[in-house]
């Protein structure tokens, strides 16, 4: 007797009860939240990161931060290559100086980093405790 395969109905259905499993949609929920945090440190916070710092050292430093990654448990962040740069204001005009300080990776932790994409307030004490962090290592707030 030759082997007979399934209809083609019930491999779909089959295929629709296994991606609706709670076996697979805990993993691609949380690979969603891990994913869609990264690319927000990336892009919004690695900005207001940026911003941040530049206010808390009155205008006299910048910073440049290469990437910024989330750890797999969502409890940590690592920066990748820091650059913070001295801004030398000359009358009338700024000027960045050739002095700078690279740091090549911080892990900074963040407990429930996951938040900072659903609360308004968790963003701001999220930036708030990078920066802390950052200036305090290489004491440059004022």
């Amino acid at each position: 007797m030759a082997p007979r395969f399934p209809h083609r109905t019930f491999v779909i259905n089959w295929l629709k009860a296994l991606m609706l499993s709670p076996g697979m949609l805990f993993p691609a929920s949380y690979l969603l939240i891990y994913l869609s945090t990264n690319i927000y440190l990336n892009a919004d916070f690695k900005q207001n990161l940026s911003q941040s710092i530049t206010q808390l050292t009155g205008n006299t430093w910048q910073i440049s931060i290469n990437s910024l990654t989330s750890g797999p448990v969502l409890d940590s962040m690592t920066l990748n290559h820091i650059e913070l740069t001295p801004v030398v204001r000359l009358q009338n005009s700024t000027q960045h100086s050739n002095h700078s300080i690279t740091i090549t990776s911080l892990k900074i932790a963040c407990p429930e980093l996951q938040n900072i994409l659903f609360s308004r307030q968790e963003r701001l004490s999220s930036t708030k405790t990078v920066c802390e962090k950052i200036l305090s290592d290489k004491r440059l707030a004022q």
